[in-house]
């Protein structure tokens, strides 16, 4: 039986083949088998956005962030969200907060 964290893995090895609806097969099938996996939400929320699904991708974040509210990444990844969604406020508020948990500027 696979485990969360292996259907998680099998998801960034299609992310790196670009391959991102197996991507988000992968983080959905790691989320059913750990619903409190925050790093899946926010990697399928990444995908999401990548793939132009930008509401899903905000979702996902939020869950992560639920789930995970000290962990810097995970603003990290909503604040780009928002970003591309021209949501410049909210960017720059995640922005500050994954800086405050540890996440410098590039």
């Amino acid at each position: 039986m696979q485990d969360a964290m292996e259907a998680f893995k099998q998801g960034l090895d299609h992310v790196r083949r670009s391959e991102f609806e197996h991507a988000v097969e992968a983080f959905t099938k790691a989320i059913e088998l750990d619903p409190e996996l925050a790093i899946a939400y926010d990697a399928r929320g990444a995908v999401f956005t990548l793939m132009g699904n930008t509401d899903q991708g905000i979702a996902d974040c939020n869950e992560a962030i639920r789930l995970a509210p000290k962990e810097a990444k995970f603003y990290r990844t909503r604040c780009l969200v928002f970003r591309d969604v021209g949501e410049q406020a909210k960017a720059e508020a995640d922005l500050a907060k994954s800086e405050e948990l540890g996440i410098t500027r590039d």
